[in-house]
């Protein structure tokens, strides 16, 4: 991530994903764009210096998370081009 002079952090890259697979990754941000069906959203990420993955539920269009995460595993009522990794 990147700073601005006095802004908060921001955002230099952003990958989908889909893009992303179940790899492991750099340390990214979430960013959870438009569901794909109806129902809360959920996702299943490696949080960075996390040994075990966790769930994430009840998730709404639009949300950033604060965590950052290493590693994507799955997703419910989203597609996975919808869900943003930025850092």
């Amino acid at each position: 991530m990147g700073q601005y002079g006095n802004q908060p952090d921001f955002g230099t890259t952003v990958v989908n994903g889909d893009a992303i697979g179940s790899d492991l990754f750099p340390p990214s941000a979430i960013y959870v764009g438009k569901a794909s069906a109806a129902g809360a959203i959920s996702i299943e990420i490696l949080p960075a210096g996390n040994d075990t993955p966790v769930t994430i539920t009840g998730l709404q269009e639009g949300s950033f998370l604060p965590i950052v995460a290493v590693q994507f595993l799955s997703c419910t009522n989203i597609i996975k081009e919808n869900v943003l990794f930025y850092r």
